[in-house]
């Protein structure tokens, strides 16, 4: 379907071959409120993809849309006597995503695919791009058919984000009580302040490090003449 002079809308129906159970998340317009949906879930073998094609300096680049599960069945051949005269046509009956007050709710691997097309660059050729998605979509499928079922980009990111909340549900101190490291600077890190205010625990957080007082006239000394460091004047190595 052409959408502008420079720019085609190229719509894919793609037929895993076996119909899988697809989980659903709710993405709401709060990020950290997305959740997944509770089974039973919708089963189908069929995947809507959507990609846009334009042409920029002669060259014709794709960008992945978006990939949505749905419901299609295929109409009738015709025939006359015995002869096919037409090919029955596909129709798509149900999307599988819908609008929900505040947010969408999406299949759970949907976002996967927004990051293969960008980590994979960006910047395809149809043909390249549709054998990305259905590679991927083929990973997908065989691993739920296996019982083996490899885990989205969203239980990724859950599965980190409670594995930090477990780690620091007692505070920082809960977190590190048992490192070493810690056991001997806890005060310092965690900015306990000394009995006198702030400029004790600075003090008290310099003494765990080690620290050195000099006069006006030792700070002076300090200053390096870069031009007396003969590894500086040294440039031999330039040549090599």
């Amino acid at each position: 379907m052409r959408t502008g002079w420079r720019q085609r809308c190229h719509s894919y129906l793609i037929d895993v071959g076996t119909g899988i159970e697809i989980q659903q998340i709710e993405v709401t317009d709060d990020l950290f409120e997305n959740r997944t949906r509770v089974p039973p879930f919708p089963v189908t073998r069929y995947f809507e993809v959507e990609i846009d094609e334009s042409r920029r300096n002669g060259k014709k680049i794709a960008v992945f849309k978006s990939i949505v599960p749905v419901i299609a069945h295929r109409k009738p051949d015709w025939h006359i006597l015995k002869f096919r005269i037409r090919r029955g046509g596909w129709t798509i009956t149900e999307r599988l995503q819908k609008k929900i007050p505040g947010g969408e709710v999406q299949w759970i691997y949907t976002d996967d695919f927004n990051i293969l097309f960008l980590s994979s660059g960006g910047r395809h050729d149809t043909d390249m791009l549709v054998s990305l998605i259905t590679g991927k979509l083929n990973t997908i499928t065989r691993s739920i058919l296996d019982g083996n079922r490899i885990p989205s980009e969203f239980e990724n990111q859950m599965s980190c984000r409670n594995a930090f909340d477990t780690m620091f549900a007692d505070g920082v101190d809960g977190a590190f009580r048992d490192a070493v490291l810690y056991r001997e600077h806890a005060s310092a890190i965690s900015g306990e302040l000394g009995k006198n205010g702030p400029q004790a625990a600075r003090t008290q957080i310099c003494s765990n490090h080690g620290h050195v007082v000099v006069g006006a006239a030792e700070a002076a000394a300090l200053n390096v003449d870069l031009t007396r460091i003969d590894e500086l004047n040294d440039l031999s190595w330039l040549n090599e």
